[in-house]
């Protein structure tokens, strides 16, 4: 009886804590700790199913049905594994309250078998009643966590209700009835699990609205390098960027907002390295220019690209110095286009350096 009682406890701390670790949906050792308790869980199950299996206890009620929702939430625990090491953080949550709710039911009806069953004199005097105190310290924390978490989202949530049950559990403990106590903990495991739910989709809101207005401000960028694609003569890009222009609005998804910008960010910069190669392989006699008017030509695309990265990285003061001391650097090489070849070169080097450097703090950044 007292391993059943452990069980349930399992099954109402992992209710309250896997969540707090859902929100953090970038952290592998997450979805570590998730499989973790769905394991733990099925081995105390699997231990209970075997040990009724070995003793005395008579064809036991819902036998096959309790075998049958162990191999499914066995089945479901191996997903789990597999689904973990790719890092797939929705279907992980998916099977992990999936194989807990059956394990939970499985233990629910072990306990039934159980507390149907004669207890010897010795059990009864060896048995002890079930100690909730560290629950209930565990619970504490993880409220806290909630409130900290629903300040920073200004989720604006309501906690008396949780923190009246956790002075209420707490007050069942000191007046020893474990049982009571036990009961408002399962109802403080599913109003966390409540609670948690409403953080997680708030929190998955504003990573949202935040994507939206970064895809917002990369349809400049695109119209500009379509700008450039054209000047160029690369009419497939044109066409990759249209589509991608086109995908990026009607994005509804983080995923596929990040996926798009990447596909811009490719583009851009084979567009770059095109024109660089055919800056390279162009000879100077055939295009006809001076070198006053190559210049010139390097400058103006410079600064086109230091003007787009300057409003791209605003809120990152670093970014931000590296262009405009390009764009500094750009005023002085075009006021001074009469300086040698050489120093002229090693300046404009130098800009395009600064400018990959902003570009490189921006894109980390988003």
């Amino acid at each position: 009886m007292n391993k059943i009682y452990g069980i349930i406890v399992i099954f109402a701390f992992a209710g309250l804590l896997i969540p707090t670790s859902a929100i953090q949906v970038e952290a592998a050792s997450d979805l570590g700790y998730m499989l973790k308790i769905a394991q733990n869980a099925k081995y105390y199950i699997k231990q209970n199913i075997d040990e009724l299996k070995s003793s005395n206890t008579q064809e036991w009620k819902d036998r096959s049905a309790i075998l049958e929702i162990y191999d499914e939430s066995s089945y479901e625990i191996d997903q789990l594994s597999a689904v973990v090491k790719k890092g797939d953080v929705k279907s992980s949550r998916e099977l992990f309250i999936s194989s807990m709710d059956k394990l939970k039911q499985i233990s629910l009806m072990l306990n039934q078998i159980a507390a149907n069953q004669p207890i010897s004199k010795s059990e009864m005097q060896n048995k002890k009643l079930p100690d909730y105190t560290q629950t209930i310290k565990r619970y504490e924390m993880n409220i806290k966590k909630q409130m900290q978490f629903s300040d920073k989202l200004g989720a604006n949530i309501n906690f008396t209700k949780i923190e009246n049950l956790l002075s209420l559990a707490k007050t069942h403990m000191i007046n020893g009835h474990n049982e009571k106590a036990k009961q408002v903990l399962e109802e403080i495991a599913t109003t966390g699990t409540n609670i948690q739910n409403t953080l997680i989709s708030i929190h998955e809101d504003n990573k949202i609205i935040r994507a939206q207005a970064l895809a917002e401000r990369y349809i400049d960028r695109i119209n500009s390098l379509i700008v450039q694609a054209k000047t160029s003569g690369l009419p497939n890009y044109v066409d990759k960027l249209e589509n991608t222009k086109t995908l990026l609005i009607s994005s509804n998804s983080t995923s596929q907002i990040s996926k798009n910008i990447k596909i811009i960010i490719t583009i851009h910069n084979d567009i770059k390295q095109i024109n660089r190669n055919n800056l390279q392989q162009i000879d100077i006699d055939e295009i006809r220019l001076s070198q006053t008017q190559q210049i010139t030509t390097e400058l103006n695309q410079l600064e086109t690209k230091a003007k787009l990265l300057h409003s791209d990285a605003e809120g990152s003061n670093k970014a931000l110095y590296y262009v405009e001391k390009a764009l500094s650097m750009i005023d002085s090489v075009r006021n001074n286009l009469d300086s040698p070849e050489g120093k002229i070169n090693v300046k404009l080097k130098q800009i395009e350096q600064l400018l990959d450097a902003a570009e490189k703090i921006v894109q980390e950044s988003t």
